[in-house]
């Protein structure tokens, strides 16, 4: 081999060598893993069955009517209580002729509901209800459960002259709001 070709293979070796050394030096181990998350809200449905409860005509004082409907969980998070909000229209006065009574339901009744008329209904709020809002059994109303409510309306004949009350209409509003517990540690 000649003189040339054997300082050319040592310049290449020791580049070589060289590079080895200083790449090791810069070298190190490496291990890269991804966390994947997913996050998604839960939803509160509350269904009611029937959506008109009461359509009765030609009442007079010391008539009733009783009726039934179901309100269902169909969300994916427990209800855990469900305030009522009442709201009328029609012919003055006629409110608070109108008795309700909660007679049945699946969950524990309140009595602070049951006997007010129309109008009282529409000013009870949250606070004037204990322990919390509604009729509400412990742990409100599970995904896919329903909580039966049989519910008496009564024109309360008062003894006196109603006369005033002839021909009376009123439309009865109650607007069912279902509310979450608590957020847990998931």
């Amino acid at each position: 081999m000649s003189i040339k070709k054997k300082l050319g293979l040592g310049v290449a070796t020791a580049a070589l060598g060289l590079s080895l050394i200083g790449g090791g030096t810069y070298a190190y181990f490496n291990d890269v893993k991804t966390v994947n998350n997913t996050f998604a809200a839960g939803e509160l449905r509350l269904d009611v069955d029937p959506t008109i409860v009461f359509d009765v005509q030609n009442l007079k004082p010391g008539d009733y009517m009783i009726r039934t409907f179901e309100m269902k969980n169909d969300g994916t998070l427990d209800i855990d209580k469900v305030l009522m909000n009442t709201s009328f229209s029609g012919t003055s006065d006629f409110e608070n002729h109108l008795r309700v009574d909660f007679l049945r339901n699946d969950g524990v009744t309140i009595p602070q509901l049951s006997g007010k008329t129309i109008s009282d209904l529409q000013n009870i709020q949250e606070t004037d209800i204990t322990p919390a809002f509604w009729w509400w059994k412990d742990g409100g109303i599970p995904v896919g459960e329903t909580d039966t409510i049989q519910v008496k309306v009564t024109f309360v004949d008062n003894g006196e002259d109603q006369n005033h009350l002839q021909g009376a209409q009123m439309n009865v509003q109650l607007e069912l709001e279902a509310k979450q517990g608590k957020g847990v540690e998931k």
